[in-house]
């Protein structure tokens, strides 16, 4: 059996999605909806225990301690929105400061491919594109500030002939303005989900199933791109010596109890069910 007749082929004519609304995953409107339920519950429970202390404190000290706590989070809820543009700004300034800033005359390959992508998407004001050594999660990341949106993406994603990972490149940027055009950059996602962000354990299924959406479309953008999903696997060293057909005979074969478990504990889903969500929504595997 070849590579291209089993597992996760990312056609690489088209997508199996025609319209951008399609690339949403089908829960992640539900899921967000609840967690932004959830954290506004959080939030008047806090606000009550501010204002309605209870005597708790010396007859239960450890519960004391706690109640402590979210008082601490109620009063920084209240006061740190305005914070937001401070804190978005200052991480701005930071980036630009530990960065090169792509164009068409610096790195202009991978320039192009952002410039390519938003064309696809409709996007008029392209964002501002970084490479960086600084920390930042794994490899890519997208964010934005008070004025505009920015990629960053991570310096050990390439050789030393960058030209050799495009097709990572191409995914990550995919991958990344999905995070832009869905709205898990922008101000008012960070202002909803105050509380739900602090308490990871309930946070991680709505940014488990905002991954499957951004996988979408860097499938979408990047129809050979399914190495930017093997590095979080393998690393950028080894990627070409993986065997793919055995690696996606894993894939179809993954899944338990304890996967469905690392749903309230890991906020990143694992490679092999990132590629399970792709394969159910029709994407399929083509080398490069």
């Amino acid at each position: 059996m070849s590579t291209s007749q089993i597992g996760l082929e990312i056609a690489a004519k088209q997508s199996p999605f025609t319209q951008e609304s399609e690339l949403i995953h089908p829960l992640e409107r539900p899921v967000f909806i609840a967690s932004v339920i959830l954290n506004f519950v959080l939030l008047a429970a806090a606000i009550w225990i501010v204002v309605h202390p209870p005597a708790l404190d010396k007859r239960f000290p450890i519960v004391g301690k706690e109640i402590g706590i979210i008082r601490v989070l109620a009063v920084g809820a209240i006061v740190g929105i305005p914070m937001l543009v401070l804190r978005r700004n200052q991480r701005e300034a930071y980036v630009r400061g530990n960065s090169v800033r792509l164009s068409k005359a610096q790195f202009p390959e991978i320039y192009e491919i952002m410039e390519e992508q938003c064309r696809t998407l409709g996007i008029a004001e392209i964002p501002e594109l970084f490479i960086t050594d600084a920390t930042i999660k794994p490899y890519s990341q997208a964010y934005s500030s008070w004025r505009e949106n920015y990629i960053i993406l991570h310096q050990n994603i390439f050789d030393a002939d960058y030209r050799k990972n495009l097709d990572v490149v191409s995914f990550m940027l995919g991958h990344e303005l999905g995070a832009i055009r869905l709205g898990h950059t922008a101000v008012n996602n960070e202002i909803l989900l105050t509380y739900i962000s602090a308490i990871k354990w309930l946070a991680n299924p709505l940014e488990r199933v905002r991954v499957f959406s951004r996988d979408r479309y860097g499938a979408h953008l990047a129809p050979k791109g399914f190495r930017g999903l093997l590095i979080f696997a393998t690393g950028r060293r080894l990627m070409d010596d993986v065997n793919i057909e055995a690696y996606l005979e894993e894939m179809r074969r993954y899944g338990s109890i304890w996967s469905f478990v690392n749903t309230f504990v890991e906020p990143r889903p694992q490679v092999l069910l990132r590629m399970q969500q792709l394969r159910a929504a029709g994407f399929r595997y083509q080398p490069r």
